[in-house]
């Protein structure tokens, strides 16, 4: 049977937090992910799974409502972690690749682009601007694009536990999050990697070369580039981009998780 397989799989969204009870999220579930774990605990190999998810992800099945479990009477187990933003998965994926020598990543979760920076008003913001520019006036080395831009970027915070609704305006600063796909190869040089590449309204040639310029740029191994007009239906649709820039298509959530899995461990084997 071979010795066990060390897989991650991230799945869900991430959502950003604005106070406690609001947040910038994405429509992400987790499903493709969930069931590419289900597809690797029923590949007949030994597998050690991290699955790093949302809150409100959906979870494998054989991990039942356990952070660790084991399946199918074997050594195959699934451990599950919740991270919620971009910087606790940051965190997570850190840990995990500290403590495990994976073999396979597959990462799926649809990681938000920005991050909240600051949550303020139009109140505290001009008051913001106009003490940058009085320091300026008294000597401060900026220019006053300088001086306006950092104000902004960088306003007064509302803190607020609850930012009360009665508010006629809410700004809410956003700054680019990193991406965690980047940091995979050097977290671990010798794993299969599978990224996501998500387009909107976009036809196969333009998918498949998205998906091959992901693939090159991050290291990757496999990208499966899919359209958001497919993914919101039941008749999800994806190509499979390899390192040659060929593909293989599959439609559907279970074809397109049984072919990264059956890819990854093909390649794992190798």
């Amino acid at each position: 049977m071979g010795r066990s397989l060390k897989i991650l799989i991230t799945a869900g969204g991430t959502s950003e937090r604005i106070d406690d009870v609001r947040r910038i999220a994405n429509s992400a579930t987790g499903r493709l992910g969930a069931m590419a774990c289900e597809a690797f605990a029923a590949s007949g190999r030994d597998t050690g799974i991290t699955y790093i998810c949302s809150a409100g992800a959906t979870r494998p099945r054989i991990a039942g409502n356990q952070s660790r479990q084991g399946c199918q009477g074997d050594g195959s187990y699934v451990r599950v972690i919740v991270a919620d933003d971009v910087g606790a998965v940051r965190d997570a994926v850190l840990g995990a690749c500290g403590e495990t020598a994976f073999d396979i990543i597959v990462h799926s979760m649809a990681i938000g682009d920005y991050q909240v920076r600051a949550v303020s008003d139009a109140g505290l913001m001009a008051g913001g601007v106009i003490e940058r520019l009085s320091l300026l006036a008294c000597g401060d080395s900026s220019s006053p694009e300088e001086a306006v831009r950092d104000a902004l970027l960088s306003p007064p915070a509302l803190n607020e536990s609850k930012i009360s609704s009665d508010k006629e305006n809410l700004v809410v600063v956003l700054e680019r999050a990193p991406k965690i796909i980047a940091l995979l190869r050097g977290l671990a040089p010798g794993a299969v990697i599978v990224g996501f590449k998500l387009l909107s309204g976009a036809g196969d040639e333009e998918l498949a070369r998205a998906g091959h310029a992901l693939l090159v740029k991050n290291d990757c191994d496999f990208v499966l580039a899919n359209d958001m007009r497919t993914v919101r239906t039941d008749s999800h649709e994806g190509l499979l981009v390899a390192r040659d820039g060929s593909f293989e298509r599959a439609a559907g959530k279970e074809a397109i998780a049984s072919l990264i899995v059956e890819r990854a461990l093909e390649r794992a084997s190798v």
